[in-house]
């Protein structure tokens, strides 16, 4: 770390009057009340489960009062360290079997060895958690592959020029490709961690999220307290800390499963020497559900400064800076491979529906164009479903992949089959559904035909199952006439079915990953694609079979009136007012006034629900765009008092009980239900 002057007297007075009292309060408190210590006037997001804080503002910081006062910073050290205490052994103890988490660390030289040795200690605590750990020496010659741990694995990865400076992207790239876990651990080699880090990490990945920031404070000891550590000791609080910065993003440790690594391209090879990989590596990580609270503390150890690290000029920054004013869906399509050309990669999740599923799968192996990919998502199910997705991938090793994972919803498991697919064309099916022959042909020929399209769709057809003898009718909703966009319909329904469309990869690498919601995750993703003002190509025969029936095979089994359902309703019609105005939706037009009735009446279910918050966002949401005339004016003014004096929850139920009673039949906005 730089050296800083010492505080001055205004400083010293600044603290006592303002920081002190807040500090104490804290660090009297229970933990994790000491994770809520910040700079004064910066703000802090409590995380959903209580258990970590985010910095709402850009950058990292140093925390200002332990600087000024250094027994404040040792006592907060203490404190974190008696709720995740660090120790050091030489081997772990965890139980053999496959890694759950690849711990890989980038190292040159010898003189931080040492460093490296003591990190290798901290981690070989971890309990709970079997994992696996990889130096990755970038050197022109191997030269601490004698001095490792042996249950640490050497990787000699030496760039292909040896005087170049050290390339720290290079290493974490080459150890992601070698790792045998579904989560990697990027971690420096400079950094001692608590015995439970290792589990905390991934019971937040198995929560859902794709990455995880589990930095709370990084406390940066100094070189005479960094020695009596590597010499032995334990009493990592015996000393201040000669700076302790907060949530630090993408540097130091950070864990990433492998499927979002190579999602998102690895990280950026181009950055030389010290700085900036992280900060453009960490923007692209944010389009995957992350993890941003920071709730551990990690003990650095010192060493000399990096070169370039504190120059004003530094190139690698002035590149981060110059390469993320693209947007980072943009990079994450540039780093990535190629996608295999011609070939359509249909991704099928799938939730109890053995028996469908095999008919779906069918209707793909039917299809005349070639090549051909199927992906098959087995979203937690709990009949026979697992084990006929297996077969149907070992009848067609070469065709059909089968990925497992734990109940997530369809919006998770489409993101990801998307993410381990490879062609050029994507086709989703939904499990109980049925492509018709020759969809694929017809569509990429649309496609290829016309270069600025970026989807082709054509009529698609309904089967009711719950009726016998079961009909067969169509085209659906607009399927069956040729439309240029998606929008300005779109924003009244979803006028296509998810087996209809036909996308271009290139297309989905620019309006990003699907969202992990449970409700109407289809319709929201579509208008993404929308809001680029994408031209499509319609087919005049017929390309798929949407199946109604009943049963309790669906992805989510919750109900529709369920509040976590409304909650995604809610963040799915806020998204497609975005995505329809920046296609150029007419603000006044006729689509957005019955938009507005209809975000109206889920403003009233989000309340009578109890999701108050979902209630209050829709209904500004409502009035900003469909209180133009003055009947609706009126009508938004006097509910918006009744919300005020009642509350949202009982202002919602009082009004659909009148509207229910003085208006029997088919509820308005029933286009969005």
């Amino acid at each position: 770390m730089a050296e800083a002057a010492g505080p001055t007297r205004r400083e010293r007075l600044g603290v006592w009057l303002k920081d002190r009292l807040r500090y104490e309060w804290l660090l009297r408190r229970p933990a994790p009340a000491q994770l809520g210590i910040a700079n004064r006037r910066e703000r802090l997001e409590a995380a959903p489960d209580g258990f970590g804080q985010a910095c709402l503002w850009r950058y990292t910081s140093r925390l200002h009062a332990p600087a000024v006062q250094p027994e404040l910073g040792r006592r907060l050290l203490s404190r974190c360290l008696a709720a995740a205490p660090i120790r050091r052994r030489p081997t772990p103890g965890w139980a053999d079997g496959p890694p759950e988490l690849s711990v890989l660390i980038g190292h040159r030289g010898t003189e931080r060895l040492p460093l490296l040795l003591a990190t290798l200690e901290s981690l070989a605590t971890q309990e709970g958690v079997r994992l696996e750990c990889l130096v990755i020496e970038q050197d022109s010659e191997p030269r601490i592959a004698d001095r490792l741990p042996a249950w640490v694995r050497h990787i000699h990865g030496p760039l292909p020029d040896p005087t170049a400076p050290y390339n720290r992207s290079h290493t974490f790239n080459l150890g992601a490709r070698e790792a045998h876990a579904p989560v990697l651990l990027l971690h420096d080699n400079d950094m001692l961690v608590p015995t439970g880090y290792a589990r905390r990490l991934l019971e937040r990945i198995s929560r859902g999220y794709a990455v995880v920031n589990p930095k709370r404070f990084v406390f940066y000891l100094d070189e005479t307290h960094s020695a009596a550590v590597l010499a032995g000791s334990g009493a990592y609080d015996a000393r201040p800390a000669e700076a302790i910065v907060q949530n630090l993003e993408a540097g130091g440790s950070m864990a990433i499963t492998a499927e979002a690594y190579a999602a998102i391209g690895g990280m950026d090879e181009g950055f030389v020497g010290w700085g900036g990989e992280d900060n453009e590596f960490w923007d692209r990580c944010l389009t995957r559900p992350t993890w941003i609270w920071g709730y551990e503390p990690i003990v650095h150890l010192w060493h000399r400064g990096q070169p370039l690290k504190h120059q004003k000029d530094n190139p690698n920054l002035e590149r981060a800076r110059a390469v993320m004013r693209r947007p980072a869906l943009e990079r994450i399509a540039a780093l990535r491979p190629a996608p295999v050309s011609g070939l359509v990669s249909t991704i099928i999740p799938v939730h109890n529906r053995a028996a469908l599923l095999r008919e779906a799968v069918a209707s793909v192996l039917e299809q005349d164009h070639r090549p051909i990919e199927i992906v098959i998502v087995d979203d937690g199910s709990s009949d026979d479903t697992a084990a006929v997705a297996d077969g149907l991938a070992a009848a067609h090793p070469q065709t059909i992949r089968v990925i497992h994972q734990p109940n997530g919803g369809p919006g998770a498991a489409r993101q990801r089959g998307l993410d381990y697919s490879r062609g050029e064309f994507v086709q989703y099916l939904d499990s109980d559904d049925l492509l018709l022959p020759g969809k694929f042909s017809a569509q990429v020929g649309a496609l290829r035909r016309s270069a600025g399209t970026g989807i082709a769709y054509g009529p698609s057809l309904e089967e009711d199952h719950s009726r016998r003898p079961v009909e067969r009718r169509g085209p659906m909703r607009a399927t069956g006439i040729p439309l240029e966009r998606l929008f300005p319909r779109l924003l009244l329904e979803r006028w296509w079915t998810t087996s209809c469309p036909l996308y271009r990869r290139d297309l989905l690498d620019r309006i990003g990953p699907w969202q992990p919601w449970i409700n109407e995750e289809d319709w929201e993703y579509d208008g993404r694609a929308g809001a680029t003002g994408t031209l499509l190509a319609w087919v005049p025969g017929d390309v798929s079979v949407r199946r109604i029936h009943m049963g309790d095979d669906h992805l989510s089994d919750r109900g529709h009136l369920d509040p976590r359902k409304l909650v995604d309703r809610s963040r799915a019609q806020e998204s497609l007012l975005r995505s329809a105005l920046a296609a150029g939706v007419d603000p006044d037009g006729p689509e957005m006034a019955r938009f507005s009735r209809s975000a109206f009446l889920l403003s009233r279910q989000c309340g009578a629900a109890g999701a108050e918050y979902a209630a209050r966002r829709l209904f500004r949401l409502a009035r900003r765009h469909g209180a133009r005339q003055p009947r609706r004016q009126l009508e938004f003014l006097l509910y918006g008092l009744l919300a005020t004096a009642l509350g949202w929850g009982r202002a919602a139920r009082l009004s659909m009980g009148v509207r229910t009673r003085l208006r029997p039949g088919p509820r308005p906005g029933g286009n969005m239900a």
